[in-house]
Formats: C-alpha cells, structure tokens, sequence
C-alpha cells in the first residue's frame, strides 16, 4: 500500500478541514439546544473554531510561500504519514451533511456532549502530532497552542458534561 506522506502544509490544511467541520457542528448543536447556557457553550466553541480556522488560514500562507515547503526534504517519515492518515480519515469533526444526520440521531445535549468530548480528544491527538513532527517552527508552535486550547475545551465540556448527571 503506498502511503501519501504527509508534510506540515498538509496537516495545516486537514487542520484548517478539522476547525471548519467543529464549526459546523458546534453550530448545529446551538441550533438544537433548548437551554441558555447550552447555547452559549456551543456559540463559544464555534467562534473559537473560526478563530483557529483564520490562525491556520495565515499560516498556511506563510508556509506555502516558501518554496522548501513542497519539497522531501519537508515529508513526515511513512510511518507518521500512515498514523496521521489514520487520524485524519473521519477529519475529528464529522462533515457538515454527518453531522446534522449524527445531531438528528442523537436526542440529548449530553450525547451531543460525548460526541464533542470525543471530537475534541481526537484532534488533541492529531494536534500532537503534528506538532511533534511540523518542520517549520510556527507551525510547530500554532499546533502545539491548538492542542492546548483543545484541551480546555475537553474540560470545558465535561465540566457540563457532569453537570447534566
């Protein structure tokens, strides 16, 4: 099986999928919630998916101006190649048209919950791997900043995740 190796212009651009995907699906999530402080969670988990979406946006800019950018010299190994793939594949966030069907098939803010939590939890694993292995160094640090603001929103969101217990 031949494996597409991945460089940091295309873990930025999967980056910049993932964040319009969470903002998408934090979206409908506000559209379905009935509670006031449900709505607000999800207004200010979507705003922040935009912002991350810009931040990358730039990045990806600056990093595909410089021509070395395209070059092997800037591929992942295989091996991280086939992992981030893996990652990758579901884009942590389903797509717009899946996740409105997986919103509809849910019937509580606390699996939207779960579903986020889950979301969230896989980026940080996507995020951490890039910025392990991301070749230009304002990469590294956008995708090590994203982890952590992820990880906020993990707790964010088990935070009301137990309240609803």
């Amino acid at each position: 099986m031949d494996v597409k190796l991945f460089s940091d212009l295309e873990g930025l651009r999967i980056a910049m999928d993932i964040e319009e995907q969470g903002r998408d699906f934090y979206q409908q999530a506000f559209d379905i919630a009935k509670e006031d402080a449900h709505k607000d969670l999800f207004c200010l988990l979507k705003n922040e998916e935009i912002i991350h979406f810009e931040t990358f946006s730039k990045i990806f800019d600056t990093v595909n101006k410089n021509k070395e950018a395209a070059s092997e010299e800037y591929l992942f190994d295989p091996e991280t190649s086939r992992y981030l793939t893996v990652l990758a594949e579901g884009h942590v966030f389903p797509t717009a048209a899946d996740a409105k069907v997986k919103i509809a098939e849910v019937t509580t803010v606390r699996e939207i919950l779960q579903m986020a939590i889950q979301a969230e939890k896989d980026s940080i694993l996507f995020y951490d791997e890039l910025a392990t292995k991301s070749k230009f160094e304002d990469a590294k640090k956008i995708f090590t900043t994203l982890k952590a603001e992820e990880q906020t929103h993990v707790v964010k969101l088990r935070k009301i995740l137990d309240t609803l217990a």
